[in-house]
């Protein structure tokens, strides 16, 4: 529960200082590699970031309760649809809540991209997402090349520019 307090306090200052026109893609400086994310979707399936290997996936986590993550979700869809046959995903990583309560979320949101479960806000903390909505681009080699915090929206020119390099290049091995 501190956790969450702490996630609860970081949410409001976002409509102090970062916005959709203020939040900014910056070139990710950390290790290379993304964390494993290996959790269970709302369908109680297991999911895991390496079944998209290969793929320039868009790692995003959030919460019903997060304004700015409601925001952002249209737009995370439309980028999808967009962008899904020339080998684009989203994998959103929902922060301690039930999935009854995410699937009435998704369908009300009319959302289709995949949503694994942090029960317990492990994953969040091993990708240092402190604040909600955080987001990160993978490319296809499965390495973190961008990062995000705040809501975005994700059919701008500039990131759907960003994105479509990361698809063009090749897979590193």
């Amino acid at each position: 529960m501190a956790h969450r307090r702490r996630l609860l306090v970081a949410v409001p200052l976002l409509a102090l200082g970062i916005s959709a026109s203020a939040a900014e893609l910056k070139r990710w400086k950390g290790k290379p590699a993304a964390p494993p994310i290996a959790l269970l979707g709302i369908d109680g399936a297991p999911v895991s970031l390496q079944q998209f290997l290969g793929k320039v996936v868009l790692v995003n986590f959030w919460a019903t309760w997060c304004e700015p993550c409601i925001t952002e979700m249209p737009s995370m869809q439309q980028l999808r649809d967009r962008l899904a046959a020339e080998g684009f995903e989203v994998l959103a990583v929902n922060y301690q809540e039930g999935p009854a309560r995410i699937s009435t979320f998704m369908q009300k949101m009319n959302l289709s991209f995949p949503v694994v479960r942090d029960t317990d806000g492990s994953v969040a903390r091993q990708w240092g997402a402190r604040v909600f909505p955080a987001s990160y681009l993978i490319d296809r080699s499965g390495h973190i090349r961008y990062a995000i915090s705040g809501d975005a929206d994700w059919t701008s020119a500039s990131l759907v520019s960003t994105i479509r390099t990361l698809l063009a290049a090749q897979p590193s091995r």
